[in-house]
């Protein structure tokens, strides 16, 4: 009896395991003080906490980049001469991070280390949160996304994982050899999904009515110009918006179609509204079949 009424003393003793830990335990030193106390801190320190060896004196990233848990962020080095292969390495600068929050007042934060000949760029994404010590990561992962502009929020799918999404414009870099359009180039702007699951943020696939899984990236902004009735030029276009809040997540499209005359004076020609729902399974984003696709086939046909 004594022996099981100590061993249930010791049992009350003890403390209760850490089942809830953080990804990346992140502790401000007493250098920082100050900016813990604040809340905030220079890029610098942004890119040193979420890239271990990144060089704080030349602002450049190690050559092999790894998240605050050492994952690589960067898949196989690529030959130079590849299409997909990234641009030569720069020194990073406070244009290269992105903040936002998530409903609970947690902090999301990119820090781009890698660009793309498509405008995308590459680096680590994280959910953090401050605490007396400094800062605990409770979400990280590596994000491909348009770099231009970039917005980031997090969403709840009805009884799924938090969802990442990370919002910009692609704006495609000019190659040397081609002559470049005059003025602003079209900066298309999309969306990539990223759901997180156990403290990681994955990669997730976009499945659309009967057409083949695709990476989770949705452009938000359309526009083609083709041959119309009467010499004009059929102009449509489709603005996207993913609304993920409310008990019916979908994905909203406007639509508009025009005929235009070579002196680009337009009349419409047809208008729509469309909303798909939006349903996670697993690492599965799951929608209906875009009325786009349909409207492209439509149109060209004519």
């Amino acid at each position: 009896m004594h022996r099981l009424l100590l061993t249930l003393a010791l049992t009350a003793c003890r403390p209760p395991p850490a089942l809830d830990l953080p990804i990346c335990p992140v502790l401000v030193t007493a250098a920082r003080a100050v900016e813990a106390d604040a809340r905030v801190l220079p890029a610098d320190a942004w890119f040193r906490i979420l890239v271990p060896g990144f060089d704080r004196t030349t602002g450049l990233a190690p050559p092999d980049p790894r998240d605050c848990s050492q994952r690589p962020l960067l898949t196989a080095p690529a030959s130079p001469d590849e299409p997909d292969a990234p641009l030569p390495a720069r020194p990073r600068t406070p244009d290269d991070l992105s903040f936002g929050t998530s409903r609970d007042g947690a902090l999301l934060v990119w820090a781009r280390v890698a660009d793309y000949p498509d405008g995308t760029s590459r680096g680590p994404v994280v959910l953090a949160r401050w605490v007396a010590q400094g800062l605990e990561i409770r979400g990280v992962g590596s994000l491909r996304a348009p770099a231009r502009r970039a917005r980031l929020r997090l969403e709840r799918l009805a009884g799924e994982h938090p969802l990442l999404i990370a919002e910009g414009e692609a704006c495609p870099a000019c190659p040397e050899t081609a002559t470049c359009p005059e003025g602003q180039v079209a900066c298309p702007r999309e969306a990539v999904l990223l759901p997180l699951v156990s403290q990681r943020f994955l990669t997730a696939d976009l499945l659309e009515g009967d057409r083949p899984p695709r990476p989770a990236r949705v452009r938000l902004d359309e526009r083609r110009d083709l041959p119309g009735p009467g010499g004009r030029t059929r102009r449509l276009e489709i603005h996207r918006r993913l609304d993920l809040r409310g008990p019916s997540p979908a994905l909203h499209a406007a639509i508009r179609v025009r005929d235009c005359l070579p002196d680009s004076a337009c009349t419409d020609h047809l208008t729509l509204l469309d909303a798909r729902p939006i349903a996670l399974a697993d690492l599965t984003i799951i929608t209906a079949e875009d009325p786009w696709n349909a409207l492209l086939t439509q149109n060209s046909t004519q």
